[in-house]
């Protein structure tokens, strides 16, 4: 006995110090342990978002940004300039490039110039130069200098859900759009005015969001701040402000807490847990330099305001520009490893021999070391790789990723085998599909990506 049981004990030792990328199996059961990497991972819906006019992009991304104002988008009333849009935001060169939009629909854009981003045929209908501030007001603040049209006047919200209309018509299964900015209010579209012209209310301004409630889905949508009819649809919010300490803590503080508006004094709600349904986004706030957020003194605070906001996305003001290996690399890895999602599988385990015609039990433990979820019902496919790399048989899985927040989750999954599948070893594959390509479209934070975008996990053996 005690020699069997010293046998016992070394072969369980030796057993243990197999590598933890190795595949091991015990009671008909194989077990696989992928090598976690470090790698800036250029995943979709996620990252930076330079803007889509500019070319000076060293770092990579996946996502541009662009503001369309009114006057750009209907010159003539009634007679929508899509196409001459999309050449002045370079819509085709950035989709050849696999690169999605952000879009933000603007009225009004403080600037050093006093000029108008609403049609002339729009601010003739209002009162135009009538002097009447209940039509709108040329301003001159602190903000800078243009027009502001009254949003409560029922000509320019009758007018505004029909331009929303017709972007709806246009872009609403469109796969090249990643997400819409809930725009069109405020200077610069980020809901606020510092004019003489009184806020409107949330009875008026819910009227600019419904629009785009009928004509894009919930998880495109955006908005500046809370608000109740956010917190009702479950949309996502912004922090055009990121990076300043004080104006983020005030933002994260809205969600948290809630506010009163100091526009209308209206008690808006908390909104602690928009991101698990929704993305938070933002660009840099404008007070600082670039650099000056990926120092090695500022980056720790810049990492906690992304974990504390869940931030998935930043731009257009995005250091996209930074030099690529540069002095502020190092810290803008560690940012961008950071915000969106980040998968890995940390253990996988199967039956090591399964028959043709079976069906194969795949458990997984899956990571998401970043801080949100990916917010689209892409699919979760396995498959099978035979000895010459070839994929013999695939199942897309049922698996709603959307629910893979930050932490670990066990997913429980089966691989049908074909009834003609001659005998052999084989690679279980998993992979992530874009719906729109049916091909993979996520990587992962893992080793084992083959060409086609597919990971390579343990091994089978197939016997009649």
């Amino acid at each position: 006995m005690k020699i069997r049981s010293g046998l016992y004990s070394v072969l369980l030792a030796a057993f243990c110090i197999l590598p933890s990328s190795a595949a091991a199996s015990s009671y008909g059961t194989a077990s696989y342990s992928p090598k976690q990497t470090q790698d800036v991972l250029q995943n979709p819906y996620m990252g930076l978002a330079p803007d889509s006019r500019t070319s000076n992009h060293e770092q990579e991304h996946t996502l541009v940004y662009a503001n369309l104002t009114w006057r750009m988008l209907e010159p003539t009333k009634g007679d929508y300039a899509f196409d001459e849009v999309e050449d002045a935001i370079r819509f085709e060169e950035w989709t050849e490039k696999d690169v999605k939009f952000i879009l933000r629909i603007v009225m009004d854009i403080p600037d050093n110039k006093s000029d108008m981003e609403i049609p002339d045929w729009l601010y003739n209908e209002i009162g135009g130069d009538n002097d009447n501030f209940e039509d709108g007001e040329w301003y001159r603040n602190d903000y800078g200098k243009g027009y502001s049209p009254n949003y409560s006047n029922p000509l320019v919200i009758k007018y505004h859900k029909q331009l929303i209309d017709a972007l709806g018509e246009r872009y609403k299964d469109d796969p090249r759009i990643a997400f819409i900015q809930l725009g069109s209010v405020g200077h610069w579209g980020e809901w606020h005015t510092d004019t003489s012209i009184p806020f409107p209310a949330t009875e008026i301004t819910d009227q600019y969001v419904q629009p785009y409630l009928d004509k894009f889905p919930d998880s495109m949508l955006l908005m500046r701040r809370p608000h109740p009819v956010a917190k009702e649809y479950k949309l996502g919010l912004f922090n055009d402000m990121f990076g300043n300490k004080d104006d983020t803590d005030s933002y994260l503080s809205w969600i948290q807490k809630g506010y009163v508006s100091w526009l209308t004094k209206e008690k808006m709600p908390a909104m602690p847990d928009f991101w698990k349904f929704a993305p938070s986004g933002g660009e840099f706030s404008p007070s600082d330099s670039l650099n000056s957020y990926f120092t090695r003194s500022s980056i720790n605070q810049v990492i906690s305001q992304a974990k504390a906001s869940h931030i998935s996305w930043l731009g257009p003001n995005t250091p996209a520009q930074f030099e690529k290996d540069g002095e502020q690399q190092q810290n803008l890895d560690r940012f961008l490893n950071t915000i969106g999602y980040r998968f890995s599988i940390t253990k996988e385990t199967h039956a090591k021999t399964i028959e043709p015609g079976e069906s194969l039990a795949v458990t997984m433990d899956w990571q998401n070391r970043g801080v949100a979820p990916f917010y689209f019902p892409w699919i979760l496919e396995l498959s099978l790789m035979d000895e010459d790399g070839e994929i013999v048989t695939k199942t897309k899985t049922d698996e709603d990723i959307r629910k893979w927040l930050p932490g670990k989750k066990t997913v429980k999954q089966s691989l049908e085998i074909p009834d003609d599948l001659p005998e052999g070893t084989y690679t279980l594959c998993v992979a992530i599909l874009d719906p729109h390509t049916e091909e993979p479209g996520i990587q992962f934070a893992m080793e084992g990506k083959r060409a086609d975008g597919r990971y390579t996990l343990g091994k089978v053996q197939v016997r009649d």
